[in-house]
């Protein structure tokens, strides 16, 4: 019997967030990623990339970024 979890808030952009954040939004998580350039927070709600870190990997719909700490810990920011 599997857990699921709802809502995932992860506190790092670089190479292991982004890739912890896109397996928990395989796994049917809503993910928030906290990332402190406005430019990777575009790259990845816009292109669904974070190319710096992870190239030629497309990132789920259900992982979305944020600059905003806070707002990384609540959905729907």
């Amino acid at each position: 019997m599997g857990c699921r979890v709802a809502r995932v808030a992860v506190l790092s952009a670089g190479s292991w967030g982004t890739t912890l954040a896109k397996v928990f939004a395989d796994a049917g998580s809503d993910v928030t990623i906290h990332a402190r350039r406005p430019e990777v927070v575009a790259e990845i709600n816009v292109r669904h990339q974070n190319a710096r870190y992870l190239p030629d990997v497309v990132l789920p719909d259900r992982l979305r970024a944020t600059a905003d700490p806070p707002s990384s810990a609540r959905r729907g920011s």
